[in-house]
């Protein structure tokens, strides 16, 4: 009881407004996150903070669970402001700083230098316990205040994308997604391999596009690039046409298009629209593939056909170069030729002639695609 009084005794005095309202002060007059505030307006959150702060030195109890919760608010209420974490640190340091200056004053001139020497100790152990507090809420409101503003962004970019934004409505996404509202952006489109991921397939993208919206519902990756990324990305990609803002939706069609073809094909890398017509012909057209296939490998079944598709594949890539094709198989080239003529001979099909190359390679294709059996 003798203890509880004294502690009154020694805090009684103390300048809780004063503390406050040079805090402050000092905050506008010196730290530029503080400038544009209002001093007494400041001085009374100041005050809103120190006061509890005092009430559990003077009852000698840590904070309580609605006090926690006040300071917690506090912190968010700065992010809510603007400021940043560090310079509302800086804030609070100046503030405790001060406090403390005006609690040692006190206790310096107590009679009971013992309880004065443990109530500064406490002071500086409820400061822990405020910053905790403050921290944690401005944290918290800084993750919400970036949630809804990437929720905003993503929103957008959707909108743009799809050409759902109004002319009236563009210079503002603009402005909130970074863009130049008189540049022409190429929409990029990626659909995830196998044994993929749409985050996966996210992160090896983002270093070549200015923004990435990654869709796991609709398992795909979209994004905007300045100008067409390098060929090397490591996964399939679709790049459209550069178009402005407004028409972004007919980059779109195109990157998605030539995305498939790309995921299709296997061609880990940059396929721009319009730069492979024969292979989206191949895609467009799998009923012609399949009687392709059929002319060209109905007669063989299981490694046979393997051999074969690999044999036929590797001459057509080496421009029926029988020894180059022969070394990227690792085989004799007369192994090769005689392959050919095999299959000339069951298929009356002569890989010298451009029909019949042409009817070789749609079907191979047809097959790289679909993985038709």
């Amino acid at each position: 009881m003798e203890e509880a009084e004294e502690r009154r005794r020694l805090l009684e005095g103390f300048p809780a407004e004063r503390v406050a309202a040079e805090s402050a002060a000092a905050l506008v007059r010196e730290a530029p996150a503080y400038g544009d505030h209002d001093a007494q307006r400041l001085g009374r959150e100041l005050l809103a903070i120190v006061e509890p702060t005092l009430a559990s030195l003077r009852e000698g109890r840590d904070l309580t669970g609605e006090e926690t919760v006040r300071f917690e608010d506090f912190g968010a209420l700065r992010a809510e402001q603007g400021i940043a974490l560090e310079p509302f640190l800086e804030a609070f340091r100046l503030t405790a700083r001060r406090a403390f200056d005006a609690l040692y004053a006190l206790a310096r001139n107590h009679d009971d230098q013992a309880l004065a020497l443990e109530v500064a100790g406490e002071f500086w152990a409820r400061c822990d316990q405020v910053s905790i507090a403050v921290v944690r809420g401005h944290r918290r409101r800084e993750a919400e205040r970036v949630r809804v503003d990437q929720e905003q962004r993503t929103l957008l970019l959707r909108q743009l994308l799809l050409g759902e934004l109004s002319v009236d409505w563009l210079p503002m996404a603009a402005d909130i997604l970074g863009l130049d509202l008189r540049a022409e952006y190429r929409v990029c489109y990626a659909v995830p391999e196998t044994g993929r991921d749409v985050l996966e397939t996210e992160r090896t993208l983002r270093g070549h596009l200015l923004m990435l919206l990654a869709e796991p519902g609709a398992d795909r990756v979209v994004g905007l690039a300045a100008a067409p990324p390098s060929r090397a990305v490591g996964v399939p990609v679709g790049v459209g046409p550069a178009r402005p803002l407004a028409r972004l939706n007919e980059s779109l069609v195109e990157a998605r298009r030539a995305g498939q073809v790309a995921l299709a094909f296997g061609l880990r890398r940059a396929v721009g629209s319009g730069e492979l017509p024969l292979h989206t012909a191949v895609l467009a057209l799998p009923e012609v593939g399949e009687r392709l296939l059929d002319r060209c490998f109905g007669h063989v079944r299981g490694e046979r056909r393997a051999t074969l598709t690999a044999t036929l594949d590797a001459y057509l890539e080496a421009d029926a170069n029988a020894e180059a094709a022969a070394a990227v198989l690792y085989v004799h080239p007369n192994t090769l030729r005689y392959r050919l003529r095999t299959f000339t001979e069951a298929t009356g099909l002569d890989l010298a002639h451009t029909q019949d190359a042409m009817t070789v390679w749609w079907a191979l294709r047809h097959l790289q695609a679909v993985g038709s059996e």
